[in-house]
């Protein structure tokens, strides 16, 4: 009986290591993206997102906005949070009007998963700083890896176009220091 119990607790240990070292941590839920314009917008902007429970805090800086307008975004991504949603390169513009619209960059980037609401205007300058604290349900937001962050208007022939996609950027899992 002694060698089983010996035996037996040196399998649980052996087991049961990669859970020990890690007993104690917080997992790291910190994503970032990096967004490249779309339809040569010239925008840029940096994405951070930390989730912690039930809490996304979701920070933006951008340049190359349109001024004085509202410019949405969103976090996009696939009902199967397995399939990895991606940023629309210019294979996307399928009718060759020479812009990639919602309908043609959607097959790469899915639905919107999260609106990032309210859609805060852009200073004279084209920038914007967007912090916002959003209560969710993290198994509907499944696996932040796999989901883009699109940030969408521009003025297209005279006329303001709120839904362009103007910058995409893939989220990753920022590395650990």
């Amino acid at each position: 009986m002694k060698k089983l119990s010996r035996t037996l607790v040196a399998t649980l240990a052996i087991s049961l290591a990669p859970f020990m070292a890690n007993a104690g941590k917080e997992s790291k839920n910190e994503y970032i993206a990096n967004m490249q314009a779309l339809n040569d917008s010239g925008v840029w902007a940096e994405v951070e997102m930390k989730l912690k429970g039930n809490t996304l805090k979701v920070e933006i800086e951008a340049s190359g906005l349109e001024a004085g307008k509202p410019h949405p975004q969103h976090i996009h991504g696939f009902g199967d949070a397995t399939k990895n949603a991606t940023c629309p390169g210019f294979e996307a513009d399928v009718d060759g009007d020479g812009v990639t619209s919602v309908g043609e960059g959607a097959p790469f980037y899915g639905p919107i998963v999260v609106p990032l609401v309210p859609f805060d205007l852009v200073d004279e300058a084209g920038n914007l700083e967007y912090e916002i604290k959003l209560t969710i349900n993290p198994q509907s937001l499944g696996d932040l890896s796999n989901r883009t962050v699109v940030m969408h208007g521009m003025t297209v022939n005279g006329t303001y176009v709120p839904s362009l996609p103007v910058a995409c950027g893939q989220l990753e899992l920022e590395a650990e220091d």
